[in-house]
């Protein structure tokens, strides 16, 4: 009889358990940080022509710039003029820093007399930059300079 009452506290033993809650986990704590305000950077650009350079006499050759007057299309046009060194020039790049800080880029690969390159121009001021590479793999910037949006003149 003890042994029966034995194992009946032992089985007994085994079917209650302690009704304590579990240990509580701690929450995790949320922290929300906002970033600081900033102001939104202002674009800023240089429309300060640069210095140039004279390619030499027996490569010289010639590169004009012109704006359209139509303001619904103030297209800048920089055109490949020839000269002595026509034949020595492996590349024309051009870049237009526009008044609103956009910059545009071509390029002409052995330019001939009279190829040109178009680019969108504003209303404003606007700088151009031409730059020559050689066959000799020396580059010039020949042309860097400010053109202003040529203003129509009204009838009076």
């Amino acid at each position: 009889m003890i042994f029966l009452t034995f194992l009946l506290c032992i089985l007994l033993a085994g079917c209650v358990q302690n009704s304590s809650p579990p240990p509580a986990t701690p929450a995790p704590t949320v922290t929300v940080t906002t970033p600081p305000q900033t102001a939104l950077p202002t674009q800023s650009c240089s429309l300060v022509p640069g210095p140039t350079q004279m390619l030499p006499s027996y490569q010289s050759v010639s590169v004009s710039v012109d704006r359209n007057t139509i303001t619904s299309d103030p297209t800048i046009v920089v055109t490949f003029n020839g000269g002595k060194g026509n034949g020595m020039v492996q590349q024309m790049n051009v870049t237009v820093i526009r008044s609103d800080c956009i910059t545009e880029q071509a390029a002409r690969k052995n330019p001939v007399m009279g190829e040109s390159v178009t680019l969108m121009g504003t209303l404003k001021t606007d700088r151009v930059i031409v730059v020559m590479t050689m066959t000799s793999g020396d580059q010039y910037t020949v042309i860097d300079n400010d053109y202003p949006f040529p203003m129509q003149v009204q009838p009076v």
